[in-house]
């Protein structure tokens, strides 16, 4: 299944991000811009399907462009894998972990007779309960388990699986969150 593209113009797009604190005056040329350069980091999702067993590419997981601050964290924890004399160096999967949990907006159903299927659900507990998968083990309510428990049911285990693809979600916002992963804008 391709990967799919989808503006916040659809029927499913994504949550507004919270407002930002801006030093530029209002009205001014810098607020402007910096509200259109959100705008457009809002309006950009990308849905990448989970090829792990059983899923076979049915179930989705749309992901939006971070806001400045969240994306500021998350290529903190990337400079500590590289750099790992500042502290606790984060593993590849936790970084993923970290990265599917900040971006996800919504789970889908592929459906072959039109758009997705909103699940309306993140990558919480409540997702399995929807699938009628079972909870991890120690875990006696949905509510209880971490995103990284839901993340490891969902890959069937696959920590391997879970790295590509947050890699997929990684090239898309590398690439400015147009295109194809990897892709970059080509407007300037």
């Amino acid at each position: 299944m391709p990967l799919n593209i989808v503006t916040a113009n659809s029927s499913e797009g994504p949550t507004p991000d919270p407002p930002a604190v801006s030093d530029a005056p209002a009205g001014s040329v810098l607020a402007r811009l910096r509200e259109r350069a959100a705008s457009a980091r809002r309006d950009q999702t990308l849905d990448v399907p989970i090829a792990a067993d059983p899923w076979g590419g049915q179930l989705l997981v749309r992901y939006r462009m971070p806001p400045m601050q969240e994306a500021d964290r998350l290529m903190a924890t990337g400079a500590r894998l590289v750099a790992s004399d500042t502290g606790p160096t984060p593993s590849m999967t936790q970084a993923a972990v970290e990265l599917m949990a900040t971006c996800v907006i919504t789970v889908l159903g592929a459906n072959p007779d039109g758009p997705p299927l909103d699940l309306e659900v993140k990558l919480t507990g409540r997702l399995l309960d929807i699938l009628g998968l079972p909870l991890p083990a120690g875990v006696d309510q949905p509510q209880d388990a971490t995103v990284a428990e839901v993340i490891l049911t969902l890959f069937d285990g696959n920590w391997l699986a879970v790295n590509v693809h947050a890699a997929k979600v990684m090239d898309w916002l590398q690439g400015g969150g147009t295109g194809e992963p990897g892709e970059a804008s080509a407007a300037t």
